[in-house]
């Protein structure tokens, strides 16, 4: 018999977490907005708070293009598998079977309020928002989380750890029947030595995730209450920022 890691709703647990009387200019996180507030908070000043859009990449819109590509397939819109998935094909084909037996959410867009209850996607109340691409319901206290990502792993095992581990903290408080989690990262560009698609895989019960659960609650109230936004330039943080080149640059911190 499976034991029960808690008798309660997850949000019970946070009911002394840092909950601040008012917010700032930027009421609403995610992983990659905080990682990139983070690095600089100056940079999403000059994106979140001046407005000022960053310019996509052909990068960005091949991802976006393949994620489209492998949504369709799941979900059983495209007959055909896409080339770009070939590297995970036996998986996918596994996840469409799932899909067709219900038992696969895809592209989940999973907002919360600042005690973590489910609200929706763009609601007043929405603080946190956590974007997977699929998860599948494996019985009714386990749970895989499926990412898929292109272009390089290395160099990136750090980020996505800690992306992986919030899918998790996500995952326990949307379901609060769960007590198990696999974070799955697919790396559809790329094959390991076996010639099989690279992953990285990752399992959590919800009393090793929630530990966590209070510091990315911490982070998240800094960035949600902000008010210098200080540069903090670096060859890292200024190496992929827009803002610092142009004819009329935003960041006048900016390094090469």
């Amino acid at each position: 018999m499976i034991k029960l890691t808690q008798d309660k709703s997850p949000q019970t647990d946070l009911l002394d977490f840092e909950k601040p009387a008012i917010l700032g200019e930027i009421r609403a996180w995610s992983y990659s907005a905080l990682k990139v507030f983070e690095d600089c908070a100056y940079r999403t000043y000059i994106t979140r708070v001046k407005g000022i859009k960053e310019p996509g990449s052909a990068a960005m819109d091949r991802g976006t293009q393949i994620h489209q590509y492998a949504e369709d397939y799941v979900n059983g819109t495209m007959g055909e598998m896409h080339e770009s998935l070939f590297k995970f094909k036996e998986e996918f084909e596994e996840l469409r079977q799932l899909y067709a037996d219900a038992k696969v959410e895809l592209e989940g867009d999973w907002g919360f309020d600042i005690d973590w209850g489910v609200v929706g996607w763009m609601e007043k109340a929405t603080w946190a928002r956590i974007k997977l691409d699929g998860l599948v319901h494996e019985d009714e206290t386990s749970a895989r989380v499926i990412d898929y990502k292109t272009g390089r792993k290395w160099g990136n095992e750090i980020a996505h750890s800690q992306q992986g581990l919030l899918y998790a903290i996500g995952t326990f408080f949307r379901h609060p029947n769960l007590q198990f989690v696999q974070t799955e990262f697919w790396y559809l560009d790329h094959k390991n030595a076996k010639g099989e698609g690279e992953t990285t895989k990752k399992s959590y019960t919800r009393e090793q995730a929630m530990l966590f659960a209070p510091a990315f609650h911490r982070r998240a109230v800094k960035m949600t209450t902000e008010t210098e936004f200080a540069p903090t330039p670096s060859k890292d943080s200024c190496r992929w920022c827009p803002h610092r080149k142009g004819d009329e640059p935003q960041c006048r911190w900016g390094i090469a």
